[in-house]
């Protein structure tokens, strides 16, 4: 899951969605004056760490990539479970 492709993928995603936002937040004030940026780095950041935690549900980006529901599914078929622990 953790491939090459997967992480250039989602920091990608993550950072066009951190764009949008901060433009978004901004382009919310009527003056370049009126914008408090710590609310713009605070917004713009938590949409970029959400949509990481998203990008773990897969991207169509980087179709090599299992999702965690995939691995979950082959560490079952395998009997083992994902954490590292067998069943017993």
């Amino acid at each position: 899951m953790f491939t090459r492709i997967w992480l250039v993928a989602a920091l990608t995603r993550a950072l066009r969605t951190l764009a949008q936002t901060a433009v978004a937040l901004i382009g919310t004030t009527a003056v370049i004056e009126g914008v408090d940026w710590p609310v713009i780095a605070s917004g713009s950041v938590l949409a970029a760490v959400l949509s990481v935690l998203t990008s773990l549900g897969g991207l169509p980006e980087a179709p090599s990539s299992l999702t965690l529901a995939e691995i979950h599914a082959d560490a079952q078929a395998a009997g083992n479970d994902p954490t590292g622990f067998p069943y017993v």
